[in-house]
């Protein structure tokens, strides 16, 4: 595990103010050998997957199960009113799961706390040194069961504290993501969004990317504050970030993969001060239980953040830049909080206010696209044109920019999707 902090400072000469924007980014390496996955794969059936939808779960899961060998462990579980494991849990590489997946059939309701608990108590029951993952799919309203989302959220990360991560897959425009994001969040694996059948093989895909790149578990920072000079903090990206009695700011990410670094950004507001010259704001510890090829060990490191306050600015472009990036999917989110409650000139001038942000950027394609993107839906927006589908979308672009994972951006992208269909 490699972590590092860049520091980029801006002097406010108006407010005789000094602005630190900080950058940690912590990298893990992959082991030599793979390890071993325990998962299961919790797979709504309920009325409203029948058809397409449900044809092309399937299809996604077996693609999932097909890839895991002997050496690994799974088990399928499936819910509607009522929950079915279909197959395990036993050791993977079995040729009959793909029969066993493909005479699943859309039923009733959705017992998506069941199908989940299920799927937790299997994966629970045959712990692995590797990856331990339930991985849910639904479409639709949590309405059987446990359906409090406080609770749900409690539950999965209880599960994560027990080395039990989840990952949730929303499918369509029915599901709750307020809900899913939250338990992919709390516990310590992914959400994402499928919005059309054809995306559901490769968001899977991205899934089984992650699980064998893992390189450490249980990932998190710190941030304390040193000098009481400091004013206050800001977080430009929507991480859950809890502040301790001491007043330090924790944040836990989960799983680290080798392929997607994590990166936290933090901006430090220093008031009312012109030179203080170098300065300690505080410290940054990482804590992780890393994958070694005998083992997991656990290592912690700790970095101070000192800063150059000398009334001066000293930006680093690099940090600037994701900063914006952050900043933006911030405004994405805040025009999803517009148009819910109807003001769709305000959410288009969010919109707008974020395609502004990216303009003073170094361009690229993927700066492109998102800027292109951003105009598109600004547009719609103006003209009232949103639903279920564009609140999903709009999340889980921000989500994607958060976390700066330009793959699953590309795999969702509306643009990209309009253009592929035009050559077709």
């Amino acid at each position: 595990m490699e972590a590092n902090v860049q520091l980029s400072t801006k002097f406010l000469t108006t407010q005789n103010a000094h602005q630190v924007g900080m950058l940690i980014t912590v990298a893990g390496e992959k082991p030599l050998d793979r390890r071993p996955i325990n998962v299961a794969l919790v797979l709504d059936r309920s009325t409203s997957m029948t058809g397409e939808p449900i044809e092309a779960a399937k299809d996604a899961a077996i693609r999932f199960a097909t890839f895991l060998g002997p050496q690994d462990r799974l088990a399928v579980v499936t819910f509607d009113d009522e929950v079915e494991t279909v197959f395990g849990p036993q050791a993977a590489g079995d040729a009959s799961v793909a029969d066993t997946i493909r005479r699943i059939q859309a039923r009733a309701s959705t017992n998506l706390s069941g199908g989940w608990l299920k799927g937790r108590e299997h994966v629970q029951s045959g712990l692995v040194e590797g990856t331990n993952r339930v991985v849910l799919l639904t479409d639709g309203l949590a309405n059987q069961g446990i359906v409090e989302p406080d609770t749900l959220n409690q539950l999965t990360r209880g599960a994560m504290i027990d080395r039990v991560s989840t990952t949730c897959i929303g499918f369509g425009a029915e599901f709750n993501e307020d809900l899913l994001r939250a338990m992919g969040k709390a516990g310590g694996g992914n959400y994402w969004y499928v919005e059309n059948v054809d995306q559901m093989g490769s968001i899977f895909d991205e899934e089984i990317e992650g699980l064998v790149a893992l390189a450490a578990q249980n990932l998190e920072i710190k941030v304390i504050l040193d000098d009481a000079r400091v004013a206050g903090v800001s977080f430009p990206q929507s991480f859950d970030v809890q502040r301790t009695q001491d007043g330090v700011y924790v944040t836990t990410f989960g799983d680290l993969y080798a392929t997607t670094p994590r990166v936290l950004g933090i901006i430090f507001h220093v008031e009312d001060l012109t030179d203080l010259g170098q300065t300690k704001l505080g410290s940054v510890v990482v804590t992780a239980d890393h994958l070694v090829d005998d083992g997991v060990e656990h290592r912690t490191t700790t970095m101070p953040v000192v800063a150059n306050l000398d009334a001066k600015d000293h930006v680093e472009p690099e940090v600037e830049a994701k900063l914006t990036r952050f900043e933006a999917a911030k405004a994405r989110e805040e025009a999803v909080r517009q148009a819910d409650r109807g003001a769709y000139e305000s959410a288009a001038g969010s919109l707008r206010s974020a395609h502004s942000m990216l303009g003073s950027l170094p361009q690229s394609a993927e700066l492109d696209e998102e800027m292109e993107d951003l105009a598109a839906e600004a547009s719609r927006m103006e003209q009232g044109d949103y639903g279920a589908l564009d609140r999903k979308y709009h999340l889980a672009r921000s989500s994607g920019a958060f976390s700066l994972t330009p793959s699953y951006v590309d795999k969702i992208s509306r643009q990209k999707r309009k253009k592929r269909k035009k050559k077709e």
